[in-house]
């Protein structure tokens, strides 16, 4: 059995690697020019001259340019540059510079030379770009260097103050990239280097439910020794504090001037995004190294982004927010609130039971000890995956979260706290929900083997002042609800709660079979794991049918005679509150193809603890599709709760627990079934394997030897063998051995794939939840 080859480590998922944004295509090419001349220039340090150049002289170091774009609009700098301002666009130059005992300078400084916007265009045009040498001398505190900026020449003059330069300059003619100019403004900053211990925040800013969260970041950085290039390395690492994208990393980077460069490397040697960017990037934009009271800090809005299995991304990061980390200090990045807990879980609660209640503490955590005023508050009660019918929890309305405080006077206004002065937020869990109606990812919701899915809020304070440019900062809040009646089988032993745990059975999968063939049933247990006593609805006398010309919608509220307890669905559709559904019945034959029988379910009153059991057999019918298998759904309706039912009742009646698989149509049987649950097995055990035997059948219509192409295992947590090499004729057998290891706990899902010419393949499903 074979398993797909990557270098990724187990869950992990290929993607494209970060430098796949949508940056303009302009730019990469100046970055790959840029690479190449550091390149180069590296190579030049082996020089004669270079033994009397010293890296601590009075000018040697990181510096940071910034030279005025002349009146006559010839030429100027990036809009998007660190030293750009809203009203002016110098040209932003940043590299290292030695110099000797007697005072001769050098180095290299990167450049970019823009020519105006034009008729008819809103954005400047690269003209001249690159890496170039400058030459000078420092006499004290006068400074004179000269670089060579494409065919213009730069001669700068300056006095030296401490860690900064101001002069002027000349300039030759650019031959159409820049006209010659005189006595116009220059600036030069020293930049402090990047290397001791970091401490700040990731904050995202994306459109995900990480949108601002606080993440903090620690660290260390070290920066490469100045050769006089015109940038240098910088690597070191990070450590995240609650970062579901990652919990630690290796950078590996430059830093040119300001402009800071890093790769973020996840822990299995995967590029895993990336801190700073070129000038005309964005997500992520460019990040600068700045000097503020505090200390040194790097800085950038929307200046990280990340993408990991856990954080999928394409064209964008899966998580992009601005970054703040302080440099050899730990209150540059100190945000001016303090929210504790970071983040808040509720137990996993019965569907409609009495709320629960757990507190946030919001502190005026501000270094300038100075009172915030106009802070602000509010829940957004579902902050994950949303029903399709907009409400706040599908089936009553009703929010699964809701927030009280003694921060504001009335719920939502502005108030002020004074310095270390806090308040207290009160959440409360009550969940209306377990699953979305749709039983489909396709139509926006979970499958059923996803249930129950985490129920997701946040709690979001914007404040007057931020240590970066977003000033709201959220915190998660994640709870869970369960239905009464559930499709599985009860455990042994209680659980911490109280409630017997249930192994939960949420998927049958069939082998195919022939038109006039059945295949065996297979069981379907309900248990009410709640504790109260619920009604399945009775059958209907007369069977659900779908008639060619009409479309039939779930009634809400559900009660006995609108519709059956247990129906089989083929088709679902959003229809405002309610949906339309499609029955299982084939136009011709009026007959399921997903049949139920022995059935003690329907019109029970299912008492706490109790269960009650169904066969589900699958016969395809003469007008049903079987191209690419059938994907239908099991539908329980319940008695649903009102303000006048209030016994005997769900909230969320009328929802889908159990979906049903069939494999597409071949001579290929499988036995027992196409599915294989391994119930619950310790993490890292391995459990006892589980076979399912492929038959090929002589008695199909379309009987005859089967050669195979091979198979295909996806889930790490599986692992499996299999005979079924070569040719199969008709009446023989091969088997597929498979065994359940799992990594962690919770439900998982894998899949064995086994193909067959011409171009067919026949799965079988796999299950096991780790414990």
């Amino acid at each position: 059995m074979k398993r797909p080859t990557t270098d990724l480590a187990p869950g992990r998922t290929i993607r494209e690697p970060l430098a796949a944004f949508s940056f303009r295509a302009g730019v990469k090419s100046l970055l790959l020019f840029l690479v190449a001349s550091l390149i180069v220039l590296s190579a030049c340090g082996g020089s004669s001259s270079s033994n009397h150049l010293q890296s601590s002289g009075q000018l040697a170091g990181n510096w940071q340019f910034s030279i005025a774009s002349p009146p006559d609009g010839s030429f100027q700098g990036s809009p998007s540059s660190p030293c750009a301002t809203p009203t002016t666009s110098p040209l932003c130059s940043g590299g290292f510079l030695l110099t000797d005992n007697n005072g001769a300078v050098t180095g290299q400084i990167t450049y970019a030379v823009f020519l105006p916007p034009g008729q008819g265009t809103s954005a400047p045009t690269l003209c001249n770009g690159g890496s170039t040498p400058v030459t000078g001398t420092v006499s004290g505190q006068n400074v004179t260097l000269t670089a060579v900026e494409g065919k213009q020449t730069y001669t700068l003059t300056g006095v030296l103050n401490g860690t900064t330069i101001m002069g002027t300059y000349t300039s030759t003619d650019g031959k159409g990239c820049g006209t010659a100019q005189s006595g116009l403004q220059w600036s030069a900053t020293n930049v402090p280097p990047l290397s001791g211990t970091i401490q700040g925040n990731f904050h995202s800013t994306a459109s995900t439910p990480l949108r601002n969260q606080l993440f903090p970041v620690t660290g260390t950085l070290v920066q490469g020794d100045n050769v006089g290039a015109s940038s240098a390395t910088v690597t070191g690492t990070l450590s995240f504090q609650n970062y579901p994208c990652l919990s630690s990393a290796s950078v590996n980077g430059q830093v040119s001037g300001s402009a800071v460069i890093l790769q973020i490397i996840a822990s299995n040697g995967l590029s895993a995004g990336q801190i700073g960017a070129p000038v005309g990037f964005s997500s992520p934009s460019p990040v600068t190294v700045l000097s503020s009271a505090a200390g040194v800090v790097l800085q950038g809005a929307t200046g990280y982004g990340v993408s990991t299995s856990a954080c999928p991304g394409a064209n964008v990061a899966g998580d992009t927010g601005d970054v703040c980390l302080g440099v050899g200090n730990t209150t540059s990045c100190t945000q001016p609130i303090l929210l504790t807990p970071a983040s808040l879980t509720f137990p996993p609660a019965l569907v409609g039971s009495a709320p629960t209640t757990q507190m946030f503490t919001l502190t005026n955590n501000n270094i300038s000890t100075t009172p915030l005023t106009g802070l602000t508050l509010t829940l957004n009660p579902q902050s994950g995956p949303s029903d399709l019918n907009g409400l706040l929890s599908d089936f009553d309305g009703l929010p699964n979260f809701t927030e009280q405080d003694n921060c504001a006077s009335s719920p939502g206004s502005p108030f002020t706290l004074a310095p270390q002065q806090s308040c207290i937020i009160t959440i409360a869990f009550s969940p209306q929900q377990s699953c979305p109606w749709m039983p489909s990812a396709g139509l926006g919701g979970e499958p059923p083997s996803s249930c129950p899915f985490p129920l997701q809020a946040s709690l979001i304070v914007n404040s007057p002042v931020s240590a970066d440019s977003d000033a709201s900062f959220a915190v998660p809040i994640t709870g869970s609800g369960f239905s009464a009646i559930v499709p599985g089988v009860f455990q042994n032993s209680p659980s911490a709660t109280g409630v017997v745990p249930v192994l939960a059975n949420p998927e049958l999968d069939f082998g195919a079979e022939a038109v006039g063939e059945k295949s065996a049933p297979q069981l379907l247990t309900f248990v009410n794991q709640g504790v109260s006593t619920a009604q399945i609805l009775p059958a209907l006398s007369t069977p659900c049918m779908t008639p060619p010309t009409t479309s039939l919608s779930l009634p809400r509220p559900l009660a006995p005679g609108e519709i059956s307890g247990l129906q089989v669905d083929a088709s679902l559709t959003v229809n405002g509150s309610t949906f339309t559904y499609g029955c299982d019945s084939d136009l011709t034959s009026q007959l399921p193809n997903f049949q139920i029988s022995a059935d003690n379910c329907s019109g029970t009153l299912l008492r706490p603890l109790e269960s009650c059991n169904l066969e589900i057999t699958f016969a395809p019918q003469p007008h049903t599709s079987l191209a690419g298998g059938l994907d239908y759904f099991l539908e329980l309706n319940t008695l649903q709760c009102t303000g006048t039912v209030t016994s005997n009742c769900e909230i969320d009646s009328g929802r889908f627990p159990v979906e049903l698989k069939a494999n597409t149509a071949s001579t290929l049987r499988m036995n027992p079934a196409a599915g294989l649950n391994f119930g619950a097995e310790n993490v890292g055990l391995t459990s006892a394997p589980m076979t399912v035997t492929l038959f090929n059948d002589a008695k199909d219509p379309n009987a005859g030897t089967v050669n195979f192409t091979g198979s295909i295992l996806q889930g790490a947590n599986f692992a499996g063998t299999d005979n079924c090499v070569g040719s199969l004729a008709p009446g023989n057998s091969c088997i597929v051995t498979v065994t359940f290891t799992p990594l962690k706990t919770g439900f998982t899902k894998g899949t064995v794939t086994i193909g067959y010419s011409p171009g067919q393949t026949q799965t079988i499903f796999l299950r096991g939840t780790g414990q």
